[in-house]
């Protein structure tokens, strides 16, 4: 007990002494002379310590705003806008000048009343209005609306009369307004209790001062004791986002084989992302709803390979193909689209680098495609891109590399099929095990490049490609079955701040 007394705090103490006689949250605002804050605060402390119980409730008071009050003297504005009209059409002018209604409220009424078959409407040169029999009617009598407003507000939500008419109210502007009421009471538990009929003893000091330090008169003063077993607010620190963790494993497997990174723009000319590898004009990738297309054209590169790539379409630029046979349009390849794969950022640095030579590069990229959100799909999603340049490369070598990557990341269960590209021949896929889910997964799309590709950028050497979903390693590296659970809006924000660092 003698504890607990020491580390209360000077609002705990202040607020004791009227528990002993009060258990409802105004009449211990009353006795103890504090702020309601104050003994909120006081009081939520006292629970942590198991001294008291908190019971609150809460009530919904329906009550009249502005416009409601305003009617309530005055009457309803429909009431008013029926009395200025008579069996003949009037000039809705007339009417707003004669029942002093503003125009919002003049609109409000010609739609009611319409609904109600009160008032007919013709149209000349203005709109014109005239009372029917039905409006009479209503004139005469009281609404529903009017008995309402006869009631004594504030009222219990749940004891108000006609709901239908107050649903009806309170669609109208500033007419209803519904206030939340909370009701606190107190019930002191064992300790409570003695702890009210204790003896708090003096004046407790809450911090110490540098007054108190020059003068000595810290001596005298009986100081608070610090709770250090009290809950406090928990603290998130800032941290990487478990996706950017994942993708940094990634690209540091990339790294440790030797890799060089390479960085290219989310939005590209249909001539990088699909003229450049040699996807003819007329295919199907090139369909708007895959990609994602924007209202304006960009600029080509160089003429010459601009040139060279138009030969590699129309007739093959001596490789010994044909080429796809068919006119290659300019104005086709500068239409500007959200880069759909980054193999778009590879043919760039093949041109740019001049890449004829021994070499490896990568890329971790944001791609967008127009396609059904599932498990595994996503209109934006991450691809780990890469090829090498070397002599005489195959498909050995491509599935070499392709197992020993994904055995780095803890990935053996590694099958292969072939699959169809425009710009690699050949080509294939390669699959995964998911033993969560007990299924084979599409993982990673590759071959070799063809020479129709290669050609426009003078490249004698063989490049071996792949284009794999960084975002589904993500997901297998972070213990997630669906990429929605690790990108977008409907991430777990308690995973983000307490989730342990992904980890192969």
């Amino acid at each position: 007990m003698q504890d607990i007394i020491a580390k209360l705090h000077p609002l705990e103490r202040q607020v004791l002494p009227s528990l002993k006689n009060n258990s409802e949250l105004k009449d211990i605002c009353k006795a103890s002379g504090m702020q309601e804050i104050e003994v909120m605060r006081a009081l939520q402390w006292l629970a942590n310590k198991e001294v008291l119980k908190l019971n609150s409730t809460s009530t919904k008071l329906v009550s009249l705003d502005k416009n409601g009050k305003l009617y309530k003297q005055e009457g309803l504005p429909e009431k008013r806008f029926l009395s200025v009209l008579d069996a003949d059409f009037k000039g809705i002018n007339v009417v707003t000048a004669k029942s002093k209604l503003s125009r919002e409220e003049i609109n409000a009424c010609i739609g009611l009343l319409k609904r109600e078959g009160a008032i007919e409407i013709t149209k000349a040169d203005v709109l014109q209005v005239k009372i029917t029999n039905k409006g009479k009617e209503l004139l005469q009598g009281e609404s529903d609306a009017e008995m309402f407003l006869q009631q004594d507000f504030p009222i219990e939500l749940e004891k108000v009369k006609d709901q239908d008419v107050f649903k009806e109210l309170s669609k109208r502007k500033d007419f209803l307004k519904v206030d939340e009421k909370k009701h606190v009471e107190i019930a002191l538990l064992e300790l409570g209790t003695k702890l009210v009929n204790a003896d708090l003893g003096g004046e407790v000091v809450n911090r110490l001062t540098s007054g108190m330090l020059k003068t000595g008169e810290w001596k005298d003063k009986n100081f608070r004791g610090y709770d250090v077993e009290i809950n406090v607010p928990e603290i998130s620190g800032g941290r990487r986002h478990p996706y950017n963790e994942a993708l940094n494993i990634i690209r540091n497997v990339f790294l440790e084989m030797g890799f060089q990174e390479m960085k290219g723009p989310w939005v590209e000319t249909a001539f990088w992302g699909m003229d450049s590898m040699w996807i003819p004009q007329d295919h199907p990738a090139r369909e708007e709803q895959d990609t994602f297309y924007l209202d304006r054209d960009g600029d080509l590169p160089d003429p010459e390979l601009v040139a060279k790539v138009k030969a590699a379409h129309e007739n093959g630029l001596n490789t010994g193909s044909s080429g796809h046979t068919k006119e290659w349009k300019p104005e086709i390849a500068s239409k500007l689209i959200m880069r759909q794969h980054s193999t778009a950022t590879s043919f760039r640095y093949l041109f740019n680098k001049k890449l004829n030579f021994d070499c490896k590069y990568f890329y971790i990229a944001n791609n967008f495609r127009n396609e059904a959100t599932d498990a595994t799909h996503l209109p934006e999603f991450g691809q780990a891109e890469g090829f090498i340049v070397g002599d005489d490369l195959n498909l050995a070598d491509l599935m070499g590399f392709i197992k020993e990557f994904y055995a780095k990341l803890g990935l053996h269960k590694i099958r292969f099929k072939p699959t169809f590209n425009p710009y690699t021949e050949p080509s294939m896929e390669a699959h995964y095990y998911n033993e969560k889910l007990g299924k084979w997964y599409s993982l990673i799309n590759s071959g070799i490049f063809r020479p129709e590709a290669l050609a426009p950028y003078g490249i004698t050497k063989s490049v071996i490609a792949w284009g794999m979903g960084s975002s589904r390693i993500a997901a297998i590296l972070t213990g997630k079955t669906k990429l929605k659970e690790i990108i977008g809006p409907e991430v777990d924000l308690d995973w983000i701040k307490k989730h342990q660092r992904v980890k192969v």
